[in-house]
């Protein structure tokens, strides 16, 4: 089995120190390399309804980036610094509300302690240099494939989130190694380690790529339409993933995205949730999505998710939280959103993902507001329908309705 080390926080000090005197190296003009400097800074607070009692929480952040503008090889660094507070800070660092108090709840006290003080971050840091007709990339980089909005199977490197659909996807440590073939065609090869905090067999996976992952894409283009075929090896499931991805234009755009899965012996089976599709047994995942905009000001947007993996009837699911909507659980799945620019400041959006076999469904609308050129306001919230153990129910996820509040600022 599959375990996790218990740990208040880790943070890499001579990382984080160094990638702060990089950044101070670089923009002091002592480098010899032109550097460029940018990034953001929001702040959201949001209030959850859960039967009647609200909950107060806000979370801010500070993200610097800085590039090298060399001719040859290109660092790329980026920190965040955040804080959380209210339920946020107890939500994330998995406090018990039982007033019985253990020693990982003791822990998870002090972490949330720690949240609210701040906590730097190394978001990406990386390195690429071009050899002949390819780029190399190493470090801690955004890997992201797949062209679906909601449902992205042949992306293995992220997991899902529903609930953020704009929200930065996480930085992976990998090597990347991008050949060109052509104006528009390339071939990708990618080595990414596992996670070393993980103990799997009970085996330490430090410096250790036995779980990692091996990935390799062909994209080009064909009639018009972008097409990638690709492959990728999941070191800790075992899996060997084949895909296929493709995203066109005819008068109404689409994008075809599916993948099968050779599944073999997984050292995390769920056998609950995979009591529809044997550990054995290998399934199809496969996304059809559609998207027309008319009017110059309206946009909507629709996808279809067929989960092979995922159950297909109607089932019993243990409580959790909104807050790890990180998988689908059953087999099929619709995605729809409009959206509505009345001008260059005003705009708004409705939100909906249905989960076809149980019924129950997220409904999220929001608008948001252009108060400069570089600062924007959004006003949104996330509410959530279904019986009492279905996988978007309240009472399962405990909350009802979040309403959101976001200030960002860019520079």
């Amino acid at each position: 089995m599959m375990t996790v080390e218990p740990r208040i926080t880790y943070i890499n000090l001579g990382l984080v120190c160094w990638s702060i005197g990089l950044l101070v190296y670089s923009s002091s003009g002592v480098a010899h390399a032109d550097v460029k400097l940018s990034g953001s800074a929001y702040s959201e607070t949001s209030l959850i309804n859960h039967d009647g009692t609200f909950r107060y929480g806000n979370r801010s952040d500070l993200h610097l980036k800085a590039v090298s503008l060399s001719e040859g090889a290109k660092l790329v660094a980026e920190l965040d610094f955040y804080m959380l507070y209210g339920y946020l800070s107890s939500l994330m660092a998995g406090v018990d509300g039982s007033q019985w108090a253990t020693a990982s709840d003791e822990l998870a006290v002090r972490y949330a302690q720690l949240l609210k003080d701040g906590q730097f971050y190394v978001d990406r840091l990386y390195l690429r240099f071009p050899v002949s007709s390819a780029d190399v990339i190493l470090g801690k980089q955004r890997i992201a494939w797949g062209s679906g909005v909601v449902f992205r199977p042949t992306d293995n490197f992220n997991r899902p989130n529903p609930l953020s659909l704009s929200g930065r996807k996480e930085g992976i440590n990998a090597l990347v190694t991008k050949v060109f073939v052509g104006d528009l065609s390339a071939v990708d090869f990618i080595v990414a380690p596992a996670d070393v905090f993980k103990r799997i067999d009970g085996e330490s996976n430090l410096e250790r790529l036995k779980y990692g992952k091996f990935a390799s894409r062909f994209t080009f283009n064909r009639f018009k339409t972008d097409m990638a075929f690709s492959y990728q090896y999941d070191g800790e499931s075992r899996n060997h993933i084949c895909g296929l991805d493709m995203k066109g234009d005819l008068e109404l755009g689409y994008h075809l995205e599916t993948v099968f899965v050779i599944r073999r012996d997984a050292h995390n089976v769920d056998n609950q949730a995979l009591e529809q599709a044997p550990s054995k047994e290998n399934y199809w995942q496969s996304v059809l999505g559609l998207d027309y905009s008319f009017r110059g000001k309206w946009i909507l947007l629709g996808e279809y998710f067929y989960n092979g993996s995922g159950r297909a009837k109607r089932t019993t699911l243990p409580t959790s939280d909104f807050s790890v909507l990180d998988e689908f659980k059953y087999r099929h799945y619709l995605y729809s959103q409009i959206l509505y620019q009345h001008d260059i400041f005003l705009g708004a959006n409705v939100f909906l993902l249905w989960n076809m076999v149980d019924g129950s469904f997220i409904l999220s609308p929001g608008i948001n507001y252009s108060l400069f050129q570089n600062t924007d306001l959004n006003l949104y919230s996330q509410m959530f329908f279904g019986d009492e153990t279905d996988e978007y129910g309240p009472a399962r996820l405990g909350a009802d309705q979040i309403y959101y509040l976001k200030l960002t600022l860019k520079y």
